[in-house]
């Protein structure tokens, strides 16, 4: 009977945590985009509120004047780097796989509450 030859423990485990790293890479691309997204709406949102509100104020009208909803758009802004950070600490001593199914879970959760604050800022200011 013969042996059956496997790899060193060492190649192996460098082999996973390479695996990890790309799969962390990919990830962070796809949380930033998020992030950025969220970004682009909290400028977004808060010129339009600024220069409504000037206007409005140019009008007297400073009863139709908006606050600025900034618990959401900060919340919108947050969700997707800390799903990504939670993410990687949680599959920090994991298998590739085992990380890529941690993330992908991450990702559609933070997406899910991304894409809901995404679009009920608007509504809340309703311009």
């Amino acid at each position: 009977m013969t042996a059956v030859e496997r790899p060193a423990a060492g190649a192996t485990s460098a082999r996973s945590l390479v695996g990890r790293i790309v799969v962390w890479v990919v990830f962070a691309v796809l949380f930033a985009y998020m992030t950025a997204q969220s970004v682009g709406n909290l400028v977004v949102i808060t010129d339009k509120l600024q220069k409504f509100n000037e206007f409005v104020g140019s009008a007297d009208g400073a009863s139709l004047k908006r606050p600025v909803p900034w618990v959401w758009l900060v919340l919108d802004v947050v969700v997707p780097p800390l799903a990504y950070a939670v993410g990687v600490w949680v599959t920090r001593r994991s298998t590739a796989v085992v990380t890529v199914a941690v993330l992908v879970v991450a990702f559609a959760g933070a997406g899910a509450l991304w894409l809901t604050l995404q679009l009920y800022v608007p509504s809340l200011v309703d311009l």
